[in-house]
């Protein structure tokens, strides 16, 4: 999720461009900073669905039945997990012989420790929670949104967060701040009997953000 930061064609073509060979590999969900519309209308090979319906995914690899969940709620920076993306998750593994799951959405399902982000969390994030308790396949979950890497759990789930491939968050305090850390991304592998998950950054800051 937040493909770019002011939801304008440019700025999603440019990230595609980008993103290069990796284009044709790619599973998406929105953040609260995108726009469901233009997202399709950019990756329109990549992305199912019309206009500003939820953009969401389902795959298997390696014996693991992958989702993405739509947490986009426009407007807002907070994010939501509706009634509709519980019905569709609890379809999708219904219907899954899979014996792991793995979840994506941009917004984490739990609180995180910081007063300022988890205010502008994933209301309904107990849905999930719910579903997560009842079905203990669910054993990864991976989120974005809080800029700066975290992990705990749910239930028989693992969940993490990814740093921003941008400008890093610090959690503490009780208003938006900015760290020093440098730029990174999450590496996940998807094994028959298990994941492993690290964390890449860059070895320098290039462009340093500048505190409010």
């Amino acid at each position: 999720g937040d493909h770019t930061h002011d939801e304008q064609p440019g700025a999603y073509q440019a990230v595609r461009e980008i993103l290069g060979t990796w284009h044709s590999c790619l599973w998406q969900v929105p953040g609260n900073h995108d726009d469901r519309s233009v997202l399709r209308a950019v990756f329109r090979d990549r992305v199912s669905g019309d206009g500003a319906d939820p953009i969401r995914f389902a795959f298997e690899a390696n014996g693991w039945l992958c989702l993405g969940l739509d947490t986009h709620l426009p407007g807002e920076v907070s994010g939501e997990m509706t009634v509709d993306q519980i019905r569709w998750l609890t379809t999708e593994l219904a219907d899954s012989a899979a014996t792991r799951v793995a979840l994506f959405l941009h917004h984490p399902p739990v609180e995180i420790g910081s007063t300022w982000m988890d205010s502008i969390g994933l209301r309904g994030r107990e849905r999930l929670q719910e579903v997560a308790a009842a079905d203990d396949r669910i054993r990864f979950i991976c989120c974005g949104h809080v800029h700066h890497e975290f992990q705990t759990s749910v239930a028989a789930a693992d969940v993490v967060t990814s740093p921003s491939t941008g400008i890093q968050f610090n959690p503490a305090g009780t208003r938006p701040n900015f760290a020093a850390d440098a730029p990174g991304y999450r590496v996940i592998e998807l094994l028959p009997e298990q994941f492993t998950t690290r964390v890449v950054r860059l070895p320098e800051i290039k462009y340093r953000p500048e505190q409010g």
